[in-house]
């Protein structure tokens, strides 16, 4: 199973966020994930957030094995062929570890004060799928013509062609009728949350979008992710999580796996028999740099034994 790091941005500093990122590294963590909003989006939202892109092409050039990305990148943010040329960028400072991450976007309040269009949850799905099929086509080296109800090209190209023969997409949301279609039709990648059981569902409605639309489902990888505290001493577990309320001003904690490295192995590896191919793990400063440590050094050996049982799931 892939595993991957999540180091929110939001209250907390380059220097931080820089020793992490190399320890996730040192580590071999497959992935190292930011995120792509411009206010804290948990706790106190008036405080400080680190822009993602920029921690990403940092990221890539101070790492050298763990893969790059955004969970995920809001299309309304940037032009689309913007953000395929810095896609492609981001490719070649990373030497070939970049993922494209992106989503449909929903933070209202960003949106208001930055003076973005939002839309209705139709129009921005509408939006995405535009940006989305427009996005595959430039960074797959096609020279783009396009009019829709978002966007104008005319023989647009990005030519700065990534390292990687395919650069990877990774959409993340979890919308039945459209995003999940989005996906089918364009995307290597798909990031959701929930149960095993929630997880279950979406990825039956995502087999059945890659039929209607002549895609191999075993094409896609889906994803999942959460907070993982691990720590044999509940009482341990509750101070670290107290540390991260006090810290982002938040009215209640998240809500993590916490247990011993057995059973936090347990709890991803029940993902994967359900078809999930990877798992993204959240954490926010004051970072918890030893369940960081026992994830890469006691926890993942245990998930490689326990899916290394598991024969992979056949798509249906």
């Amino acid at each position: 199973m892939h595993l991957g790091i999540n180091l929110w941005p939001q209250n907390t500093t380059w220097q931080t966020l820089r020793e992490h990122a190399l320890l996730a590294d040192r580590l071999g963590f497959d992935s190292l994930w930011v995120w792509d909003h411009f206010y804290s989006i948990n706790g106190d939202l008036h405080r400080p957030n680190l822009e993602g892109w920029q921690l990403q092409a940092a990221y890539a050039s101070l790492t050298r094995n763990v893969r790059i990305g955004c969970l995920v990148t809001g299309v309304t943010h940037r032009h689309p062929a913007v953000l395929a040329n810095m896609a492609t960028t981001l490719d070649n400072i990373s030497e070939g570890r970049a993922i494209l991450g992106i989503g449909a976007a929903w933070n209202a309040l960003e949106h208001n004060a930055y003076g973005i269009d939002l839309g209705t949850p139709a129009e921005r799905s509408t939006r995405f799928a535009e940006a989305t099929k427009i996005i595959r086509q430039l960074v797959d080296g096609k020279r783009v013509t396009h009019s829709g109800t978002y966007y104008e090209l005319v023989n647009a190209e990005v030519l700065v062609r990534p390292v990687q023969k395919r650069l990877p997409i990774m959409i993340g949301g979890g919308g039945e009728q459209r995003t999940l279609r989005t996906t089918a039709r364009y995307a290597d990648m798909w990031h959701g949350y929930g149960t095993t059981e929630q997880m279950a569902h979406k990825l039956e409605v995502l087999r059945k979008h890659c039929v209607d639309v002549g895609r191999d489902p075993n094409e896609i990888a889906p994803y999942g992710g959460k907070w993982c505290v691990i720590r044999e001493d509940a009482a341990e577990a509750k101070r670290v999580l107290d540390r991260i309320v006090e810290r982002h001003g938040m009215t209640s904690p998240p809500e993590p796996f916490i247990g011993g490295p057995e059973e936090i192995a347990e709890k991803l590896a029940a993902y994967w028999k359900i078809g999930v191919k990877g798992f993204i793990v959240a954490f926010a400063d004051p970072f918890d740099t030893e369940s960081i440590e026992r994830l890469g050094n006691e926890v993942r050996p245990l998930v490689e034994e326990l899916t290394a049982e598991t024969p992979e799931p056949v798509s249906r």
